[in-house]
């Protein structure tokens, strides 16, 4: 992946959920950090779109947002 497509899932999703010190997302909150990376792929995409995808296709958004927890890092819940 290369660093400008990198840089578009990260300021989508910084756009969103700003990122700070990790906490764990339950369901809901993932899934709206993951839709935010979605949506650089496919700009209007909605939850619902989200939840009818085959899982190997949101694979890479799931390891984006895993990678970030290993560096100890993740998406700020809503009202936080």
């Amino acid at each position: 992946m290369g660093a400008e497509r990198l840089g578009r899932y990260a300021r989508a999703l910084v756009a969103e959920r700003p990122v700070g010190p990790y906490r764990a997302l339950d369901d809901d909150q993932e899934d709206l950090a993951i839709l935010s990376l979605v949506r650089v792929d496919r700009p209007h995409a909605t939850i619902e779109d989200l939840h009818q995808m085959p899982p190997l296709a949101l694979s890479g958004y799931h390891q984006m947002i895993h990678d970030l927890a290993r560096e100890g890092l993740g998406p700020v819940p809503a009202g936080r």
